[in-house]
């Protein structure tokens, strides 16, 4: 018999995708295509479906409208409708569920997917018309009236024939008096075949048995079992059945069997189960999400105590995705996740399990561990997986990850304590290097006590003036004029003193203070620049450090250049300094800004070059006038030829691309001269002057003082 498939989706190109998927399943299916709901709607007025497969989003009405609008017709009301859909949210899953939709699949769906769903579908769809028409033919044949075959059938036998409910009768040992049309018709066989016959012969021994032993609590009993619900295999199509039983009794009131009535619930279990699912997973990955997450550790947690056996909570963090999730978009990042999800899968054996908790972030549970060496085994094994290069839309793409592990029951014996460590751990294996995986230990809850503390200090210190700026000098190395100045943040904290950002700019990233922060030392550079004028003291140009967050948490190149117009800020008087972070995460929003900055006349210096992800594409084109080659390779230039031909490089390059190379840390007079045979343009360090607070600028610059006395202090 040929089924038919009804394919509603306004895009053209889904339409062909999906047809094709039909075809591929085989001649018996056939594809009727529309573009449009509305006509399709019409079109199923006089025509028949076997299934439907309809998109969401669509201009005239969403797939929830269009299954609703459907059902309500008589004729659509026991038909399979698919819904396909890239949102998810749960919202549009529930709603369409109500509308009566069978199934979702996920956009962009596989072939296989496809054909796996319809094919289930159609199965169950093609058992309940085949019982239809067999109670129906049942019925036409009680209603004959040839004088060869037995009496017709009563009014009420036909109706409990007709009815689609199963209903039997069984004697005290289990064989059948009585059962109806629609119950033999499941099974494929004729009532009168079976009366007479035990139960045995048409349900499987684990049916029978629970069967059976509902039954002699009656007998002994004469007390009805209402509401439960049991399974039947009919062609290999599992069925849903809401049962009750109850007496058999005679006219004297005596129990000779038992009688049993089922309704098929199968659709509602299905979307009952759908829900359930809906809420313990993730729509994205199909995986468990965090509310399931936390109750299958509860229950490690527990299996622990019990057994004596180890487990562990695996929190893993990809790294780089956001970059391919910016410069790829999020269509690609869900791909690419969904693909992680599939191999975080595939490498787990029955004591593992993953779920995905948000974002990039995915959380394994293994349990009946029975060494650390196994568990580091599993922590490589998941890394080398995760580190195979992946095809998102015909790109190869290749990612790592970060593992944080905390131990169960060792570390805690609460699911929210556990993630709190895994986490701790995960952060250290990032900070140590990414790609790796990292053991909770308690020093790291001893930091993370800590950077709470400063969080909350940094909170107050903002509040009541305790940053403060500092300005070291940048000189021109030819010349050995001032060029230049850095301010440095400082922090007066009021029990620990004088801090540097090394101390709390970490706690700032983390906890998004630092979008603050960095408004505030923008403000305050340009305030000083603009006091200092008002003085008749003309500083030069002054840099600021951005952190690549700052471009998370706020328009960077609106809070800049409003402070420029503010101040009345000269161009050129003004730069911000970028790490080679930025360049990583680099994406059009981002060049964007920078560029905006250089049209407001605000310089851009790449700050600490050398030392992380250096992309010369990214250098090019990128609009930054100064390169600053970090100080570990200027700490090493006397002692390393390696070192010396590195920094000799990168001021060619940088020479080529029109940018002034600058050298930090330059702490003696050899440093110095080997950096101005090097290339170098300019130079900062203690060498050439230590940060200097507002007071000592003033002092430095209102004598006109234009250069620097080498070795000053």
């Amino acid at each position: 018999m040929l089924a038919r498939i009804v394919i509603v989706d306004d895009r053209s190109t889904n339409l062909r995708v999906y047809a094709q998927y039909v075809a591929m399943m085989g001649p018996e299916y056939s594809a009727k295509c529309f573009h449009s709901a509305v006509e399709a709607l019409k079109w199923l007025e006089t025509e028949h479906a076997d299934l439907l497969i309809v998109d969401y989003r669509m201009p005239e009405m969403d797939g929830a409208a269009f299954i609703s609008r459907f059902r309500a017709r008589t004729v659509g009301a026991h038909i399979p409708a698919i819904i396909i859909t890239a949102r998810q949210d749960r919202e549009c899953r529930i709603s369409a569920l109500d509308a009566g939709a069978t199934d979702f699949l996920q956009s962009p769906v596989s072939h296989v997917e496809f054909r796996d769903r319809a094919i289930l579908l159609l199965g169950q769809f093609q058992k309940q018309q085949e019982l239809k028409q067999s109670l129906a033919l049942n019925n036409r044949t009680a209603e004959g009236d040839d004088s060869n075959e037995p009496a017709g059938k009563s009014m009420l036998e036909q109706i409990i024939d007709t009815t689609p409910i199963l209903i039997n009768a069984t004697d005290r040992n289990g064989k059948f008096l009585f059962l109806n049309s629609y119950q033999a018709a499941l099974f494929g066989r004729d009532p009168e075949e079976l009366v007479g016959h035990p139960i045995a012969e048409i349900l499987p021994p684990e049916v029978v048995e629970r069967e059976q032993r509902r039954n002699n609590v009656i007998l002994e009993t004469g007390i009805s079992i209402p509401n439960y619900e049991e399974k039947f295999v009919s062609e290999d199509i599992e069925l849903t059945f809401h049962c009750n039983k109850s007496p058999l009794l005679n006219k004297d009131n005596q129990t000779i069997g038992i009688l049993t009535t089922g309704l098929d619930i199968t659709a509602r279990k299905f979307a009952e189960e759908h829900r359930t699912h809906l809420a313990l997973h993730d729509m994205l990955t199909g995986l468990p999400n965090r509310t399931l997450l936390s109750e299958r550790m509860r229950s490690a947690i527990d299996d622990c105590n019990t057994t004596g056996k180890g487990a562990a909570l695996l929190l893993l963090d990809l790294d780089r995705f956001k970059v391919i999730n910016d410069t790829r978009g999020h269509q690609a990042g869900d791909m690419l996740l969904r693909q992680v999800a599939e191999r975080l899968s595939a490498a787990l054996d029955k004591n593992g399990f993953a779920a995905r908790i948000g974002g990039d972030e995915f959380a394994i549970v293994m349990q009946n561990l029975e060494s650390q060496e196994q568990l580091v085994a599993c922590c490589s094994k998941l890394l080398t997986h995760i580190g195979e290069p992946y095809s998102v839309g015909g790109v190869e793409q290749l990612i790592g990850a970060s593992i944080g592990i905390a131990l169960i029951p060792d570390d805690g014996d609460s699911s929210d304590e556990l993630l709190r460590l895994a986490d701790l751990a995960m952060y250290e294996a990032k900070s140590s290097g990414r790609n790796r995986f990292c053991f909770f230990s308690p020093r790291m809850n001893q930091i993370a006590q800590l950077n709470a503390g400063v969080e909350s200090d940094l909170r107050d210190a903002l509040a009541h003036e305790q940053l403060f700026l500092e300005y070291q000098p940048i000189v021109d190395i030819g010349t050995g004029n001032y060029v230049g100045l850095e301010a440095l943040l400082r922090w007066q904290h009021p029990v620990r003193g004088r801090l540097v950002p090394a101390d709390f700019i970490r706690v700032a990233n983390d906890s998004g203070l630092i979008g603050n922060i960095g408004q505030w030392v923008v403000n305050q550079a340009c305030k000083q620049i603009s006091l200092f004028a008002q003085k008749g003291i003309m500083l030069p140009p002054v840099a600021v450090n951005v952190s690549p967050k700052q471009f998370q948490y706020s328009n960077m190149s609106a809070d800049i250049l409003e402070n420029v117009a503010k101040y009345n800020i000269p161009s050129g008087k003004l730069a911000i300094e970028i790490t080679e972070e930025l360049l990583l995460e680099h994406n059009q929003e981002v060049r964007d800004q920078l560029m905006q900055l250089r049209a407001g006349g605000v310089g851009i210096s790449i700050d600490d070059f050398g030392t992380g992800y250096s992309s010369l594409q990214y250098l090019r084109d990128l609009p930054a006038s100064r390169l600053k080659i970090d100080q570990t390779f200027i700490a090493r230039i006397e002692s390393s030829s390696a070192d010396r031909a590195i920094i000799s490089t990168i001021a060619h390059l940088a020479h080529a691309l029109n940018m002034r190379v600058v050298a930090e840390g330059v702490e003696n007079e050899a440093q110095f001269a080997l950096l101005r045979a090097s290339g170098c343009d300019e130079a900062q360090g203690f060498f050439l002057g230590r940060p200097l607070g507002v007071n000592e600028l003033q002092n430095l610059f209102s004598g006109n003082s234009s250069q620097v006395e080498t070795g000053a202090q």
